[in-house]
């Protein structure tokens, strides 16, 4: 009996399992790179937005987007400064090109939740 095309498939195997692992990798390592520069971004336009000069952000989600002729990371990031919030999709293409849209559309208000 021939073993060789077992130890062939689990070299192919173990081959495919390193290259998913090594290309995860890459993408967790873009998106930690990127998140800098995306709050940094997101934070400038809030405070210009919220007429705040000092706010509190939050990455809400974050993921790696392709489309046609971009590739880059996006992140979903909530904002509260001065009473009010809002919610911005940041895309970066590297860690020097970042773009924050306002997702909320406008500002909201923070209402006070207690009794």
């Amino acid at each position: 009996m021939n073993n060789t095309g077992d130890r062939t498939g689990d070299l192919s195997r173990g081959t495919a399992a390193m290259l998913v692992a090594l290309l995860a990798s890459a993408c967790a390592n873009t998106l930690v790179q990127n998140a800098p520069s995306a709050m940094q971004t997101t934070e400038s336009r809030a405070r210009f937005e919220l007429n705040c000069p000092t706010v509190e952000a939050t990455v809400l989600s974050q993921k790696l987007v392709q489309g046609f002729r971009f590739e880059g990371t996006e992140y979903t990031i909530g904002v509260r400064g001065c009473g009010r919030q809002a919610v911005y999709v940041t895309y970066c293409r590297d860690q020097s090109d970042c773009n924050a849209l306002s997702q909320t559309g406008r500002t909201s208000e923070l209402k006070n939740l207690a009794p």
